[in-house]
């Protein structure tokens, strides 16, 4: 009974994949339609022509929004991105912002536009963004960069620069602690002359985008609001609450991580120096630096 289910659902699908291509293939839908992060600022979308449309197609025109275009007044409350030739089967949309982006590609015949939605065939199911530029960050010198471990390369070398791509993250001031200021300044004058500062945010490269859903969704957007634009106190509150909930391991870890930052950059270098502690196993020459750093910061005097 159950093989027979099965086989009932498989050509259930089967004859429904061939009835759209059918339909596509007699009615002026493009096909096949893809997007993608293309060079610098730019989202490229392609798509395949009609081959035998019943109405000849004098043009194409090209929507896009912020959520995935699945019906026809969707459509009509959009103003097309791009009017294209009837022969095209390329766009690169020009973006300023790392958001995902959802197109459709609708064509236009004698009597006006054929405005037919039929998601992943002429409108995309999944979001695009435009590619993070890569930024020139200076070497890390010092002695626990020179021990850093790489277990199945699996560590950067060097911070990701995700606080620079938020937009508007620039808006609002930080809350790193006073304490923490003073102390790295005072150590900037005592370490045989030496200059000593805190150390840049570290942010890890799974969350630079954001997820579909999921336990990494709920970190990312934590992250978003709080810790990416410096509200310390704050993001340490928010992250112990994340923390409050059974989440993935990989997830809880980097939560740890953050809350250790956190804690660090408000000035609380001894729960700072505990938590980074705790996730030592999983990050040992990563937390090893920020831990040489949150116990100079503790020796250091309080003017």
């Amino acid at each position: 009974m159950v093989l027979l289910k099965n086989k009932f659902i498989f050509a259930a699908v089967f004859l429904m994949s061939v009835s759209c291509a059918l339909f596509a293939a007699e009615r002026p839908i493009v096909t096949d339609i893809s997007a993608s992060s293309g060079t610098g600022k730019f989202i490229t979308i392609t798509w395949t022509l009609p081959l035998k449309p019943e109405q000849p197609v004098t043009s194409l025109l090209v929507f896009r929004d912020i959520k995935p275009i699945a019906s026809y007044s969707q459509l009509g409350s959009l103003k097309p991105a791009t009017s294209l030739n009837s022969s095209s089967t390329s766009w690169s949309d020009q973006v300023e912002n790392y958001i995902d982006y959802y197109y459709a590609v609708i064509a236009v015949i004698g009597s006006g536009q054929y405005n037919i939605i039929i998601p992943s065939m002429n409108a995309t199911v999944n979001g695009a963004h435009r590619r993070f530029l890569p930024q020139k960050i200076p070497t890390d010198t010092s002695a626990s960069a020179k021990e850093k471990l790489y277990p199945q390369g699996t560590m950067r070398e060097t911070p990701l620069p995700y606080i620079d791509l938020v937009e508007g993250m620039n808006t609002s001031g930080s809350d790193i602690g006073k304490q923490a200021r003073e102390q790295a300044e005072l150590l900037g004058e005592k370490k045989s002359g030496q200059q000593m500062k805190l150390l840049d945010v570290y942010i890890f490269e799974e969350d630079l985008i954001s997820p579909e859903a999921g336990d990494d969704y709920f970190l990312f957007d934590a992250l978003k609001s709080t810790f990416i634009r410096k509200k310390y106190k704050e993001s340490a509150a928010t992250l112990r609450k994340l923390l409050g909930t059974n989440r993935s391991e990989n997830v809880t870890k980097r939560a740890k991580f953050y809350l250790a930052e956190s804690y660090y950059f408000s000035g609380n270098y001894q729960e700072a120096v505990k938590t980074f502690l705790a996730v030592s196993d999983k990050y040992p020459a990563l937390t090893k630096k920020w831990i040489d750093s949150s116990l100079d910061l503790m020796a250091a005097p309080v003017q």
